[in-house]
């Protein structure tokens, strides 16, 4: 928050010389009358009649040298402070420098429990929600596992991660009250990583749906869910939303992009089993369904960055689902990964790589000389081999040597692909190519590979 400012001046006090002038007028200059007058004494008797003070003569007062003196002063000071208001008014700031209060504004949210907002204490939201949280369990050809739902309707259709039921070949709900139901697969969407499912109940108390949307970060949110195992359904976790829409880019083995999500990022602890889960806000609303969590990256462990689906994303895809049995609409949550539309690799100033990558490993072989069919890295970036799609195609070339990113520094493919990842596509990024012996700055649209 900016703060506000008020700039004030403060009145000068009186200078000394002038508390000493004031004071020296307090002797001088009485009328003969009074100085002759004597003492009237004061009477202090109960009932006695009051002393009668004496009655200054009605004769004209001289002006002391010292009342001339304060009057001096004082109309000096009002003469200069009509001036300088005259000077203000016709001058403004060209003739001065006008002192101002000095605001600024800015958008505070404020999420008040006043008794009357419905928001709910976290042992509430626990209790309210878990009655809705269900286990998934799941049988499959190499095992078994569990993981988390919330009932959506009271009639038993069940959201969840697809990837919770995916080749599942028996599905089993269980309830907080721990009956188990037997459950169908109504549809899912792999993309988004939903799924919804049917059991033959009825009187269910389904979970209220609130809104992603409406989520700020450092809202308290709370997720309940089965992790490890059925053992411990309904444990509820407690944290903050980390990030609203946080753009994550999902890779397979190889580490090749597959598709991004956007996601709600939270603190609030998610393990293994808590997949499908509802993450929900303060008012006891879903905003979210567990996904994921980043455990390992790089060889180094992290906590506390947990990923859900937000809910309204999830609400568009469920809804289709239980109506039509599948989503085949625009995604809401997740879109395959953004290409520049060159196809290139990555080199170091000074060497000579060959034209053609290897057959079997498609490799580009390197070589300190100069050699037949091979050409020179004349710095350090990603040599572009080809052109090949989307908005590239015309302000791209064979031979552009791409050493920045939107102003990072490029030395792989990877590094290429990670930047342009970290943006949706239709979105512009700016290239920094040496182009012969000039360098030049070109913006590419990304677009989405289908």
């Amino acid at each position: 928050m900016e703060d506000e400012k008020n700039i004030n001046e403060e009145q000068a006090p009186a200078t000394p010389a002038e508390q000493q002038e004031s004071c020296d007028t307090q002797q001088e200059g009485q009328a003969p009358e009074l100085q002759q007058q004597p003492e009237a004494e004061l009477a202090w008797g109960f009932g006695q009649q009051n002393a009668v003070l004496p009655i200054e003569s009605p004769k004209k007062k001289k002006r002391t040298a010292g009342q001339g003196a304060f009057f001096a002063v004082f109309g000096g000071i009002f003469a200069i402070c009509l001036l300088l208001l005259f000077f203000t008014l016709w001058l403004g700031d060209a003739g001065f420098e006008i002192i101002r209060n000095l605001y600024t504004e800015r958008v505070i949210y404020v999420r008040e429990d006043d008794g009357k907002s419905g928001m709910l204490t976290p042992n509430e939201v626990a209790q309210k929600v878990g009655a809705s949280t269900v286990t998934v369990l799941v049988t499959t050809e190499n095992g078994s596992g569990s993981g988390s739902g919330f009932i959506y309707s009271a009639d038993g259709y069940i959201v969840t991660n697809h990837h919770v039921v995916e080749n599942g070949t028996s599905v089993q709900v269980v309830l907080p009250s721990g009956v188990a139901y037997d459950a169908t697969v109504k549809g899912y969407d792999e993309e988004a990583d939903v799924a919804v499912l049917k059991i033959d109940a009825r009187g269910l108390v389904p979970a209220e749906i609130g809104s992603s949307a409406e989520l700020l970060v450092g809202d308290s949110v709370v997720a309940i869910g089965t992790p490890a195992k059925l053992d411990y359904a309904g444990t509820a976790t407690f944290g903050k939303v980390s990030a609203t829409n946080r753009l994550i880019s999902l890779t397979d083995n190889a580490g090749t992009v597959v598709k991004k999500m956007t996601l709600i990022q939270t603190d609030t602890s998610v393990n293994p089993g808590n997949s499908g889960g509802p993450l929900v806000d303060m008012y006891g609303k879903v905003v979210g369904v567990v996904v994921m969590k980043v455990a390992n990256y790089g060889g180094t462990t992290y906590d506390g960055i947990g990923f859900a689906l937000p809910i309204d994303g999830v609400k568009e895809i469920a809804d289709a689902i239980i109506a039509h049995g599948s989503f085949n609409g625009k995604n809401p949550i997740a879109e395959g990964r953004s290409l520049l539309g060159v196809t290139g690799h990555g080199g170091v100033k000074g060497m000579w790589y060959s034209d053609t990558p290897d057959a079997q490993t498609g490799a580009m072989d390197a070589s300190e000389s100069e050699k037949p069919g091979y050409h020179l890295m004349k710095e350090n970036g990603v040599y572009v081999t080809a052109v090949n799609g989307g908005d590239a195609i015309g302000k791209m070339q064979t031979g552009d040597i791409i050493t920045r990113i939107n102003g990072l520094h490029v030395a792989t493919v990877y590094d290429l692909i990670a930047e342009a990842n970290r943006h949706y596509a239709g979105e512009s990024v700016t290239l920094t190519v040496l182009r012969g012996d000039a360098t030049v700055e070109v913006s590419v649209r990304l677009y989405e590979d289908r």
